[in-house]
């Protein structure tokens, strides 16, 4: 490992241990710095040439990617969640339709903030985030447009879906309720608990058992954004 190198990562580990951060997300960053240094090596550079760089603009960039993925579960659950609440219309799962509005949440939104929330999980402290941010604030912008649209009851009209759309959506939510508990990624299981309870009409027919299961998952929902808080609360 070059000097410089060595250097660097002495002052990254200074800094961030100065900050208050925990030595495992401490050693976490000096690990992919390492991995990086690779890249450096190979054009036969010191690190901070080979990214052009200063230290201070890497640590920077590092200190920035960190609190974008402290808020990335954060902001990913309470806009889907908003989302799902307010333009999923639970009314016309027993009728085999749904409005436009909930077919374009499901189609394009949601897809898109699963993308931008794993792609700004994989980034490596190390690169920018700049278009992950951007495509994300396009979409609570455009998140924003539909909640307002809908409180002007404009719902792009209702489309007649088969029963087999609303089912998949259940089955979806389940995957992700059992995902997010497997994974320890608990935003995802409030979002499938809540399209569980939205599409649970699509699975049970009776409507007074379809009303008692809802109620039981919005227990179980309940239980996990406690939960949820907690922990990020003693993460914080």
């Amino acid at each position: 490992m070059r000097a410089n190198d060595k250097v660097l990562i002495e002052n990254i580990n200074d800094y961030f241990t100065h900050k208050g951060l925990s030595p495992n997300l401490i050693d976490d960053i000096k690990v992919k710095l390492k991995k990086d240094f690779t890249k450096s090596e190979a054009e036969d550079k010191d690190y901070i040439e080979y990214r052009r760089k200063s230290p201070a603009e890497i640590i920077l960039t590092i200190q920035r990617n960190l609190f974008s993925l402290q808020l990335n579960p954060i902001l990913f659950f309470i806009l889907n969640f908003i989302l799902i609440s307010y333009l999923y219309d639970k009314q016309y799962v027993p009728f085999q339709a749904a409005s436009g509005l909930t077919i374009f949440y499901c189609l394009v939104i949601l897809p898109i903030s699963i993308l931008i929330y794993y792609r700004i999980n994989k980034k490596n402290y190390l690169y920018s985030n700049k278009f992950e941010m951007i495509l994300g604030l396009c979409i609570a912008a455009m998140s924003i447009i539909l909640v307002v649209i809908h409180a002007l009851n404009v719902n792009f009209g209702i489309v007649m879906v088969t029963m087999y759309a609303h089912q998949f959506v259940f089955v979806v939510g389940i995957i992700f309720s059992i995902g997010g508990i497997y994974l320890r990624k608990l935003e995802f299981t409030g979002i499938g608990l809540l399209l569980c309870q939205k599409t649970i009409d699509a699975i049970i027919t009776d409507s007074n058992i379809a009303q008692v299961a809802s109620i039981v998952i919005w227990i179980l929902l309940l239980i996990v954004i406690i939960y949820y808080t907690i922990r990020i609360s003693a993460r914080n």
